[in-house]
């Protein structure tokens, strides 16, 4: 029984190996071609565990699934992400590999124990049941969900609690059988007894299964039961009534596993022999990897074939259709510059003077032989041209001359090349009339198709690079430009530079077909010359805009050779349409650097640096587009704190883009334009507060666009930028300011009141005061004055007269002085009006004895205006000294007084047409006039005095209340 048995399946899987790779020496098909293919090796310095790969699955999702003897690894076409047993793997060597219903994969490791990743993580099951898997035994689970092994004649079922199996009819016993799709068949007794009768015939049975000397299963797969042993498999149709015998495929030879790969195939991996893919119903046959040895291989959702190895990783291969031909065939050189058919042979031109060749039509797996050309130096010795002429012969240009090669012999030993011509040849053409033209560096060589006559014409500094004929014109490239040449008999030859401004500047190659011409540019990729129009051609729509080579196959189909891939560009309607196809090595060829293509029938050949690809098919036109995942696990959180960085990761899988991969973010309604970045993570670190949709993209290297992958997610706040605290701390500040306004103005209107009071106060004082000295001083020095008056006129006729009316004088000018300043004390004449009164009556009396006539106006508003006591009289005896002024020194005949009041600014105009005087002599020389200014300056107000000899005086007085 399984649970009894007891068996280091390490020591067990790879002794057998070793030991079948000793005693069987024999082979697997060796009727059976080789199929050499373009192959990407990943290995452990790719970032692989080990170079020893044990199995690979591809799962649901699309990623590829690795066990080697060191642990497993995730590979996304990029980047590995590795799993051991500090990752809580049950055990580093790990031999089968599972996805469950729940899309859980899981590991059947060294120790018999089997964990599971989920979520990012390796998880381990709580049961302690083992579970055997016997090197030759298929690991898979059932549409219930349960762990299945296939192995002899039944499956045998492991069912966990844990794992979210479904209840059914247990039905573990021979001839109940499982498949890995969700098949599932009862096989009758008589189905048995066929099966078994096929294994005894075939000296299997139940003993040589259980000791693995001869190993044997079952697989189902639709509807067809295939009987596995490791010298033959025999394809069943299952039936309720009975299975139906369809094909047995035998194999003989060091095999070491049998796996069902999908779409009616299986792959058997051998021992030194690689790995063969075997189309069971037709029988089909194709050999990959050969003289390695083989463990485990999957055709994937794109149709990559993958091959694990047991020392050098794993192999890629996105093209099986398209074959190569390189050094393992018998090619002098993998880096092939030149190619060219003559004779029926294909020849291959490289450095070192080396010309390869291969009998066309003949297993092309094999080459025939190479071809050394003398050029007499080691160092510049490149083939760079090769036309087939008439007569069987090749003509090879390279570094040091021109070279013909007559190979009308049919023995190739018999073949000698001759030198033509000495310098270096930069292209060559055959014109209509069979002449041959060839160029150097600075000169065009034309010769008859005999190579008898021959003309020169020399250029200066020019630099030629190529030549074609197009429409019985002869086309030159040059590091300078396009130009058209016309021979005549003069060596001197008449050129000229065409298309300059069509931006042709730098032409590396030419090819026509006389009714169009294609001109290679080294950085502004192709012009297609049609008559008098011209289309351009550029990255990315081809590969690169530094061409290499151009080649016609046809009149229709123009190859655009790169360093980043070869694009094929297919006209149609009369060239008004095209459709460009892309091959580079996600399609299959060894290299992207493409030098040159050659057409034989309906195989195309391409010159690379790796060798040479042969394939039929022009471009893949409908490659598979990016599948874009998230990487992150799920369920998880969609809503990130302020201030702690935000992240997202996905993985674009496109295995044919060989890991290059360009991945576009931009955030809805936030970013106008994408950001480009190497990876898939995307990182946010201060994002504001609020709602976001990160919206991803994946751009393969053919640019291809992956559908959008939406983030939805939420930034909260910080607790201090909550809305509900930010409302609260608004409404705070907005109380606080209230109640500190209202402070302040409490305390301002306190403080108007406390003035008012004072103001108030201040009034009442003056009041007091003004009717004390009006009515005490007041009426004393009218007393006085009374007197005087009296005195002086009974004293008319005495000496003493002079004296008691210049005492009546003084005494009347202090009551004056006494009036006013009662005047400027009462409160009640606080209001410009009654300045304005006041000035007025004072104007008349000063004016009263004089010969100037003085005019007043003034213009006060009714609504009171108040001006306080000092105010008024400084603004009064300012009035006053211009005045007396003008009656005592203007010599006048007029004088005007305005005052007017406007919006609590008052303004007093006096002039006259008097004599003037010099402003600037005058104020520093008369009292009066610096009174003046005093008493402006005083006033905080605005005087101007405008007055010369001769034009009278005009003093402008501007006060704000």
């Amino acid at each position: 029984m399984y649970t009894n048995y007891r068996m280091p399946l390490k020591s067990l899987f790879f002794k057998l190996l070793i030991i079948a790779l000793f005693l069987f020496p024999g082979r697997v098909y060796a009727d059976i071609p080789y199929q050499l293919v373009y192959l990407k090796n990943y290995s452990a310095p790719d970032g692989l565990p080990s170079s020893r790969v044990n199995y690979l699955m591809q799962d649901s999702r699309g990623f590829i699934w690795l066990a080697t003897d060191k642990g497993v690894s995730r590979f996304d076409g990029q980047h590995f992400k590795n799993f051991t047993s500090a990752d809580g793997l049950e055990n580093n060597e790990c031999f089968r590999i599972a996805e469950d219903n729940y899309h859980r994969i899981f590991f059947y490791c060294n120790n018999y124990r089997v964990c599971y990743y989920e979520n990012g993580l390796i998880h381990k099951l709580n049961s302690s049941q083992k579970v055997i898997v016997l090197p030759f035994a298929n690991f898979f689970f059932n549409r219930y969900n349960e762990l299945c092994v296939n192995y002899r004649l039944s499956t045998k079922v492991y069912h966990f609690e844990e794992l979210k199996s479904k209840r059914h009819a247990i039905r573990y016993l021979n001839g109940y059988i499982y498949g890995s799709d969700g098949e599932e068949i009862t096989l009758s007794e008589n189905d048995l007894d066929i099966l078994e009768e096929e294994l005894k015939a075939g000296q299997l049975s139940f003993q040589t299964a259980n000791n693995n000397i001869k190993p044997y299963r079952l697989a189902l797969h639709q509807n067809y039961l295939l009987l596995i042993t490791k010298d033959w498999v025999h394809v069943y149709r299952y039936q309720k009534t009975g299975i139906i015998p369809l094909n047995k495929i035998f194999f003989t030879g060091n095999v070491t596993s049998v796996y069902l790969t999908g779409k009616n195939t299986f792959a058997v991996t051998t021992v030194k022999q690689g790995t063969y893919i075997i189309n069971y119903l037709t029988g089909e046959r194709k050999n990959y990897l050969n003289n390695n040895i083989t463990t485990a291989t999957v055709i994937d959702r794109e149709n990559n074939l993958w091959f694990g190895s047991y020392d050098k990783g794993f192999f890629l291969c996105t093209n099986p259709e398209i074959k190569i031909i390189n050094k393992e065939s018998g090619l002098a050189n993998e880096d092939v510059l030149k190619l060219g058919i003559a004779g029926g042979y294909l020849f291959a031109g490289h450095v070192l003077s080396t010309l390869s060749y291969m009998k066309l039509g003949t297993n092309q797996s094999s080459l025939t032989g190479t071809i050394s050309i003398n050029q007499n130096r080691s160092d510049f010795n490149r083939i760079t041209s090769l036309l087939t002429i008439p007569g069987n012969r090749l003509m090879i240009g390279t570094d040091n001359g021109l070279f013909r090669l007559d190979i009308s012999n049919k023995n190739p030993a018999l073949w000698h090349s001759v030198k033509y011509f000495f310098g270096p040849i930069k292209g060559i053409a055959q014109r209509p009339d069979k002449e041959i033209c060839f160029i150097s560096q600075n000169s065009v060589l034309a010769s008859s198709g005999q190579l008898k006559h021959k003309q020169g014409y020399a250029f200066e500094n020019l630099r030629l690079t190529s030549l074609a004929w197009y429409k019985n014109n002869m086309l030159i490239g040059s590091l300078y430009g396009l130009y058209k040449f016309t021979p005549n008999t003069s060596k001197t030859p008449y050129y000229a530079k065409i298309l300059p401004n069509k931006g042709i500047d730098v032409v590396k190659c030419l090819a026509s077909n006389n009714e169009v011409c294609a001109i290679g540019t080294e950085a502004k990729g192709v012009f297609l010359l049609a008559g008098e129009k011209i289309v351009q051609f550029r990255s990315p729509a081809i590969f690169s805009g530094d061409i290499r080579k151009l080649v016609w196959t046809d009149d229709n189909t123009l190859w655009v050779c790169t360093a980043n891939g070869v694009s094929i560009i297919s006209f149609y309607n009369h060239y008004q349409n095209y459709r460009i196809s892309l091959l580079n090595t996600s399609n299959g060829l060894p290299s992207d650097n493409v030098a040159d293509v050659v057409q034989n029938g309906h195989d195309y050949y391409i010159a690379t640096d790796q060798g040479i690809a042969v394939t039929q098919n022009l471009g893949n036109t409908s490659l598979p587009k990016p599948v874009l995942i998230n990487d992150g696990i799920p369920g998880t959180q969609s809503s990130f704190t302020y201030g702690r960085p935000v992240i997202f990761n996905c993985v674009a899988l496109s295995y044919k883009s060989m890991g290059k991969i360009q991945y576009r973010f931009r955030l809805k309604g936030v970013d106008k334009n994408w950001s480009v970045a190497p990876s898939g993570e995307k990182r946010f670190d201060l994002l504001p507060p609020g709602n976001y949709e990160l919206e991803a993209v994946a751009a393969d290297r053919f640019n291809q666009l992956s559908q959008p992958l939406i983030f939805k997610f939420d930034v909260m706040p910080l607790w201090y930028q909550q809305l509900w605290l930010q409302v609260v701390a608004v409404l705070s500040a907005i109380i606080i300011a209230f109640l500190l306004v209202r402070k302040y103005y409490q305390s301002i209107i306190g403080l108007q009141k406390k003035d008012y009071e004072n103001a108030l106060a201040l009034q009442r004082e003056r009041q007091r005061i003004s009717s004390e000295v009006h009515d005490d001083l007041g009426a004393s020095i009218s007393g006085i004055k009374l007197r005087t008056e009296l005195l002086s006129r009974k004293t008319a006729d005495q000496p003493a007269f002079k004296e008691i009316d210049a005492i009546h004088e003084a005494i009347t000018d202090i009551s004056t002085q006494v009036r006013l300043i009662i005047w400027s004390l009462d409160a009640e004449n606080d209001e410009v009006s009654n300045l304005a009164g006041f000035i007025h009556k004072q104007a008349i009396k000063i004016f009263e004895y004089s010969n100037i006539d003085l005019h007043v106006n003034t213009s006060v508003s009714e609504t009171p205006v108040t001006i306080s006591g000092e105010k008024r009289r400084q603004v009064y005896l300012l009035v006053k000294e211009v005045l007396n002024n003008i009656v005592k020194h203007s010599e006048a005949q007029n004088a005007f007084l305005e005052i007017n009041l406007y919006k609590n600014r008052l303004q007093i105009s006096i002039r006259d047409d008097g004599r003037g005087f010099d402003p600037d002599m005058r104020k520093h020389e008369t009292m009066g006039i610096r009174n003046i200014y005093a008493r402006a300056k005083r006033l905080n107000a605005e005087l101007k005095i405008d007055t010369a000899h001769g034009k009278g005086t005009s003093i402008s007085l501007k006060l704000n209340l």
